[in-house]
């Protein structure tokens, strides 16, 4: 149950709620289990037996289910002829901790119009706490049952925040990206920064009020699909690096996200070079 009134893609959301209980039951069915299986791909990030298990399922349904679609996942896809909307997958957002045991991962998924590229619906799930996070478009987003909004907050003073991506400096005619210098500025400004190896558990947080920001360079749309839709139902402003918006069924700059415009615009001026010497 997600407290969402009836809406135009009730059918599409329940279809992602339950493949989000199914990839959650596989998740704990390999969480510190012996044949985990972890291996190490070209780009040095683990892969699991999970990982694989879960994309497949997610390509299998959906191909039953809407047959039109197509799937977009970090570990495989399928292209359907002459689609118009495309399901984006992170099987494990948080594959480094699902590793190691630790229970700070989560399942993505997204529907995203072909169209202008961006989610009419997302799903977030940790299967650790039971937790559904959706967010249908126009609709709102819920934590199952509860609303959510993002933070009220007007200043990074004793709120955190999260920094991705310090492998992944970004150069455009606008702006030269490095991590440790937005990090260095939020910490400044008084902010914690904290890295919860799961961009996706940290939308969560904006989409609750209960974190202020993270940037995130990696450019996967499979990272972010979902919880861009999360963050924005909730009252959030999700952008690229450059303050644009970005389309989530192509790879391209990395998001920013944030509680309001008022905190977005902070972010933007530390990754274009501002607030170099900024001390709360």
């Amino acid at each position: 149950m997600t407290g969402q009134a009836k809406g135009k893609y009730d059918n599409e959301l329940a279809f992602a709620v339950d493949l989000a209980r199914d990839a959650g039951k596989i998740m704990q069915r390999y969480f510190r289990a012996e044949d985990i299986g972890t291996e190490w791909k070209e780009d040095n990030t683990p892969l699991t037996v999970a990982d694989t298990k879960i994309n497949d399922l997610v390509i299998e349904r959906v191909k039953k289910a809407f047959p039109t679609h197509s799937v977009i996942g970090e570990e495989a896809s399928f292209e359907a002829k002459d689609d118009k909307f495309v399901w984006v997958i992170d099987p494990i957002d948080g594959t480094k901790p699902f590793s190691l045991g630790m229970p700070v991962s989560t399942f993505l998924l997204a529907l995203v119009d072909r169209t202008d590229g961006q989610p009419l619906l997302g799903v977030v799930y940790d299967p650790y706490l039971d937790h559904m996070y959706t967010a249908t478009k126009e609709e709102g987003a819920y934590l199952n049952a509860k609303r959510l909004k993002t933070s009220k907050a007007t200043s990074f003073f004793k709120g955190y925040a999260t920094v991705y991506g310090y492998a992944h400096a970004v150069k455009t005619s606008t702006i030269n990206y490095q991590a440790g210098r937005v990090t260095n500025n939020l910490y400044a400004k008084g902010a914690s920064v904290l890295n919860l190896s799961s961009g996706a558990y940290t939308g969560a947080k904006i989409a609750s009020g209960e974190f202020l920001a993270m940037v995130d360079a990696t450019g996967k749309p499979w990272d972010s699909a979902a919880l861009c839709i999360l963050v924005q139902e909730a009252g959030g402003v999700v952008t690229d690096l450059e303050g644009k918006q970005r389309r989530f069924d192509e790879v391209g700059l990395g998001c920013v996200l944030a509680a309001n415009q008022t905190l977005l615009l902070e972010i933007l001026d530390m990754i274009k070079g501002g607030h170099e010497n900024y001390r709360h």
